[in-house]
């Protein structure tokens, strides 16, 4: 019997959930309406220059440059504290940062001996052409271009 009753239940009960939740859908649509068109009236902009004008603007301006000046302090402190050079002296010795320094140097010294190999064969197609122009030879096909 109490399972036939708790059956029964179900139904209302999952009803009374729908409903609930598209009520509160539609509740928070009619707060949302009403707030674009507080937002888009006069008295929205009038409310921002009373609060602007007042002593609570001027607090807020103090203590946002309160909080500026003590994290200026904070970090002017770390950086003079020998912990934090410690701390980065160990940090620039790891093993992690001293291979990831190591293949990153391996990757320039790559990326400079293309330029320079680029380069040479450049220069090296020039300084050919001329002198085929001066022992006035026809100029080497491509195909056999270096």
């Amino acid at each position: 019997m109490r399972g036939m009753l708790g059956r029964a239940l179900q139904v209302p009960i999952g009803l009374a959930a729908s409903v609930t939740r598209g009520a509160g859908r539609r509740l928070g649509d009619v707060a949302l309406a009403g707030l674009d068109a507080v937002l888009a009236s006069r008295v929205a902009e009038e409310a921002v220059d009373r609060a602007l004008a007042s002593r609570l603007a001027e607090h807020t301006v103090d203590r946002v440059f309160d909080q500026e000046r003590l994290i200026d302090e904070t970090v002017t402190r770390l950086l003079e504290s020998d912990e934090l050079w410690v701390l980065v002296d160990s940090i620039a010795k790891s093993p992690a940062v001293t291979e990831a320094i190591a293949r990153q140097s391996v990757g320039f010294a790559d990326q400079v001996a293309e330029g320079v190999r680029e380069r040479s064969q450049r220069i090296d197609m020039r300084l050919e052409r001329a002198a085929r122009r001066l022992a006035r030879r026809p100029p080497r096909p491509s195909s056999e271009a270096p």
